[in-house]
């Protein structure tokens, strides 16, 4: 067999506790994507290049054989929805992004009820789904978490609201936004974003990006409300087993 058609897979450190893989032929990189380990799952993720051809395909299919060498047996991938990887399907991810224009997010801020404040993220809030989520952030799965753009709204010492945001790989990102059952449409998780995001532009940050599910579409109208558009195409995740 001829060396430069074998393929060459190598693990490097990436930001914070996360790795990429890179596959090579020939000393010249075809695919990467990032490795991030997270409670026994390995997630895949920033599949490069995002392409319709069969060959890419077949290059992260491999990278997924190189993990399981590597002990990771539990992987959840996510790629862009026209690849098909095998495994089940875990849904649709629709990624967004917000240039972080001040005097425009700022006109989208609400008053509070009366009684409610915001603080810096201490207690979360939601149900037991969303202080999973509030759980996996907070371990640093997604990068450190920018503390200045974290909130809690609270009511009587007791949060009602959070978000989380982190530093992913150099960009912010909201890691989760969850507001009570109860208290959903009274304005809190709006406020708390419109906070946010202000809080991330005073600290310098340009702009800011999200991950929701497709079919989340309480959430993507929230986010859509302060200016956040859909920057890329939809992706896929899949999780795959040994």
């Amino acid at each position: 067999m001829n060396l430069t058609d074998v393929l060459v897979h190598e693990m490097v450190v990436d930001w914070g506790g996360n790795r990429k893989v890179i596959a090579r032929r020939g000393g010249v990189t075809v695919f990467e994507c990032v490795v991030r380990p997270a409670q026994g799952i390995t997630y895949v993720t920033e599949c490069l290049p995002q392409r319709d051809d069969p060959e890419t395909v077949g290059h992260l299919v491999s990278v997924l054989g190189y993990l399981r060498g590597h002990g990771m047996s539990d992987i959840v991938v996510v790629h862009p929805e026209f690849w098909d990887v095998g495994g089940s399907d875990c849904g649709r991810i629709v990624p967004m992004w917000l240039r972080l224009d001040v005097e425009m997010i700022a006109t989208f801020e609400r008053v509070l009820p009366v009684g409610h404040r915001i603080e810096p993220l201490g207690e979360v809030a939601g149900d037991a789904h969303d202080r999973r989520v509030f759980d996996e952030v907070l371990s640093g799965q997604y990068g450190p978490m920018i503390d200045e753009a974290s909130l809690s709204v609270t009511a009587q010492g007791t949060a009602r609201g959070a978000i989380a945001v982190t530093l992913d790989r150099g960009v912010p990102l909201i890691g989760h936004l969850a507001v009570e059952q109860a208290l959903r449409g009274a304005g809190l998780g709006k406020t708390l974003l419109v906070r946010s995001m202000l809080a991330l532009a005073a600290a310098g940050y340009a702009d800011c990006r999200l991950n929701v599910m497709a079919d989340n579409f309480t959430a993507r109208r929230l986010y859509r409300s302060i200016g956040f558009v859909q920057d890329r195409a939809t992706l896929k995740a899949s999780r795959v087993t040994s």
